[in-house]
């Protein structure tokens, strides 16, 4: 897609829905016979917990009537089928990590969380990953058979929820998106079946389940994805001060273009008001030979300034893994843990953009001035861009191959605040989208799913681009009723 020419001031609206009444409560005991899991209503001691999403901005409004929690894919069947027989409105929930709250819901939650058992198949390269499965636990138990997959950095993230929008991490350009290792999934749709679909049963299906996003055609309960054999990982982080910001995301952007695929990394713009400081830097992941990493980043340090930090390191994958979610040392599971504690869930404003090609001197320089007005918001504690870069083994495959519409975008662009606790989000969330907006003269309104933002109106063209009336059709072949539905789901065609 090339990149559109500055001609207007972009502009985004904030909807301001209705809430549409509850229906009367269900029969709840109805539910609960037919699961071996549990129906949780706030009553119940578990249900806090239950219902609590990775986003704290989020607590006051996180509300369900009832958590069915799901510790099979016949739970998961049953509770839709009550959802679809009683009308009653329901969410889907694998991490709780959508950046718009739309992980519950103000009727029935059905949490795959307990859907989390990872099945590893050394001799077929394969393996089970359940719906619910935390990235963290992903990566361990895949470590511990030599093997690995590219996916996120969080490690809390629900594997369902990350694979469906398509999954961009630190190893895509190297392996590809999460989806594409995708080989089945296990999806409870609408009529209340349990399918499990594949390239040739109901290989539509399956074409919009890889990166058409969460919740739109069914209730995914597991996935069956290609696996590799876990590399040596060589991490690398590099700052500057932030005088140099404008030279490093010129020559980032450059640099990239012409990596090799082995190279996945990210070029950051921070602002940190509460400690004054701003901070440019490169991080990434290399999996070729160590010696030749030098060789790989010359070109692009050998175009700047020295830097103030260097850190380069050799890592197991897992051990890798770990680092890149922010835990040094320790456990996936004692990282999962920490990473929710009150101390470390931090309420969050994004959204994003994508880009195709090169940014000129004036796009740099308005993203850098941007960057840098991070510094005037108060109660921030870390705000400013990430550029993600992409290519690399995403060129593989073709651009219709799955429902995700940027395989040949250069990066995603995430813009992010993240801010202290007791405080409302609106200055947040109108920096991060006025940076967005602002950036739409050189990069346009395409966006990344699973950094989802209410307030981008034509979700589909953004989203999907031109896969989204394919989408359309999909969803009316398996969902015409709109059973699975949220703010921005696919809605179905109307031909």
């Amino acid at each position: 897609m090339p990149m559109p020419t500055p001609s207007v001031t972009p502009s985004f609206a904030t909807p301001s829905p209705t809430a549409t009444p509850l229906p009367p409560a269900p029969d709840w005991s109805k539910l609960s016979k037919n699961m071996h899991g549990s129906v949780l209503l706030p009553s119940d001691t578990r249900y806090a917990s239950a219902a609590q999403l990775y986003n704290p901005r989020f607590d006051a409004t996180t509300h369900p009537t009832a958590v069915a929690q799901c510790t099979a894919d016949t739970d998961v069947a049953a509770a839709v089928a009550f959802a679809a027989d009683t009308r009653y409105p329901f969410a889907i929930r694998s991490g709780g990590h959508s950046y718009a709250g739309w992980s519950t819901s103000p009727g029935l939650v059905i949490d795959v969380s307990q859907l989390k058992k990872v099945v590893v198949d050394t001799a077929s390269k394969t393996a089970r990953i359940g719906a619910g499965a935390k990235l963290g636990d992903v990566y361990a138990a895949l470590a511990a058979k030599g093997m690995s997959i590219a996916a996120g950095s969080c490690s809390t993230v629900g594997f369902g929820g990350l694979v469906q929008g398509g999954g961009i991490g630190v190893l895509t350009r190297a392996y590809g998106l999460t989806s594409d290792s995708v080989r089945a999934v296990d999806l409870v749709t609408a009529d209340g079946k349990l399918r499990q679909v594949n390239s040739s049963t109901d290989s539509d299906l399956f074409w919009a389940v890889r990166g058409g996003g969460g919740g739109s055609f069914g209730a995914a309960t597991g996935f069956t994805v290609a696996v590799k054999p876990a590399p040596t990982v060589q991490t690398f982080y590099y700052a500057w001060p932030f005088e140099h910001a404008n030279q490093l995301l010129e020559q980032w952007q450059t640099w990239i273009a012409g990596a090799d695929r082995r190279i996945t990394s990210t070029c950051k713009l921070l602002s940190d008001p509460r400690s004054a400081t701003q901070t440019a830097l490169i991080a990434g992941t290399w999996i070729g030979k160590a010696s030749d990493l030098t060789k790989q980043l010359n070109p692009l340090l050998s175009k700047l300034p020295k830097p103030a930090t260097t850190v380069v390191h050799s890592h197991t994958y897992a051990e890798a893994m770990l680092l890149e979610a922010g835990c040094s040392t320790g456990t996936a599971s004692a990282c999962i843990t920490n990473a929710m504690t009150p101390a470390n869930r931090q309420a969050f404003a994004a959204t994003s953009s994508v880009l195709y090609g090169k940014l000129n001197s004036l796009a740099i320089r308005t993203v850098v001035d941007n960057a840098n007005a991070a510094m005037n918001l108060s109660g921030l504690i870390e705000g400013g861009v990430s550029f993600d870069s992409l290519g690399g083994a995403m060129l593989d495959l073709d651009d219709d191959s799955t429902a995700f519409a940027h395989r040949d975008a250069a990066a995603i662009v995430q813009y992010t605040a993240t801010y202290g606790p007791g405080l409302q989000p609106t200055m947040y969330d109108s920096y991060v989208r006025t940076f967005r907006s602002t950036m739409g003269l050189w990069m346009g309104t395409d966006a990344y799913v699973n950094y989802a933002d209410p307030t981008i109106v034509d979700y589909g063209a953004a989203y999907w681009s031109d896969s989204y009336p394919r989408l359309q059709q999909v969803k009316k072949r398996y969902d015409p009723n709109e059973l699975f539905t949220f703010p921005q789901a696919v809605r179905p065609t109307t031909i």
